[in-house]
């Protein structure tokens, strides 16, 4: 069985269109016989979201719908799925974190879930690009080992991974248990940085797909606390906000996983950024 862990919120048609791609993905596995149920952690959507997906519910595709506070956002709402999963998942069972607005090219989920069992991989992340071919999520490895620097790993043949972005993560759920569950200190963004970390601490091996395993186009700076056209204090609000980089999460994020010094270091260099205009 294979268990689809997502979180949703008022971009019904965007969700559609990542559930029909994900079908395709795991034409193998249904083909197999191999039952998917979507788990789904849905923050109060008002535009029949949840009654969308509901109804794709059919003998090899189940939906279950949670319902969580309208003010959630990522990290809360697969918190509440992987919690979900935990519960109801076999130790075999195979868990898919997925982001709701990933487009998978068609069998992309199924070449992952065997280079899974080929490469005895703990986990595979798929890489994506974005409408114009450049990579945009996936894989990440890390640059230095005191400070918070990354870079993105190209799809190719046995690419390690130090961590990852959590736009398509797939693990047995024996693996999610002893990992555990997202930090809950995290409100949006970090919880999948923080997550692969602590995977890496664990000893398990992260890998990366072979390909890409779909389109997601990145978030765009215009308009958010990096865009050096806005005025300054519009970029601390928006940097504040839940989707921006905000201080307790970030502080958090360096603290857990670097330390003190570069906790301090990296909570004063957004600012800086800000105020001369960078």
């Amino acid at each position: 069985m294979i268990y689809i862990l997502m979180t949703t919120h008022n971009r019904k048609e965007k969700t559609l269109n990542c559930v029909m791609s994900l079908k395709r993905a795991l034409e193998r596995q249904i083909a197999k016989g191999n039952r998917i149920v979507l788990l789904d952690a849905d923050a109060a959507s008002s535009d029949g979201t949840p009654e969308m997906l509901e109804g794709l519910k059919d003998s090899t595709f189940d939906v279950k719908v949670m319902g969580i506070p309208s003010e959630s956002y990522w990290n809360t709402g697969m918190r509440v799925a992987m919690k979900k999963a935990a519960r109801m998942a076999a130790d075999d069972d195979l868990i898919m974190l997925v982001n709701d607005d990933v487009i998978f090219y068609d069998g992309a989920a199924d070449k992952m879930i065997k280079l899974l069992k080929e490469k005895s991989a703990d986990a595979v992340v798929g890489a994506f690009c974005d409408s114009l071919g450049s990579m945009s999520y996936g894989g990440v490895k890390q640059k230095s080992r005191h400070f918070a620097r990354f870079e993105l790993i190209k799809p190719g043949k046995d690419k390690l991974c130090d961590t990852f972005n959590c736009n398509c993560l797939i693990m047995k759920k024996s693996v999610m248990m002893q990992t555990g569950n997202l930090d809950k200190q995290y409100t949006h963004s970090m919880g999948d940085y923080d997550y692969g970390l602590k995977m890496k601490r664990k000893g398990l091996k992260v890998i990366s797909s072979e390909e890409y395993a779909g389109c997601c186009d990145d978030n765009d700076r215009k308009g958010s606390w990096m865009d050096r056209d806005l005025p300054i204090s519009e970029r601390i609000r928006l940097k504040e906000s839940p989707k921006g980089l905000p201080y307790r999460d970030w502080y958090h994020f360096i603290r857990k996983n670097y330390g003190l010094l570069p906790a301090l270091y990296h909570s004063t260099t957004p600012y800086i950024r800000i105020f001369t205009k960078h």
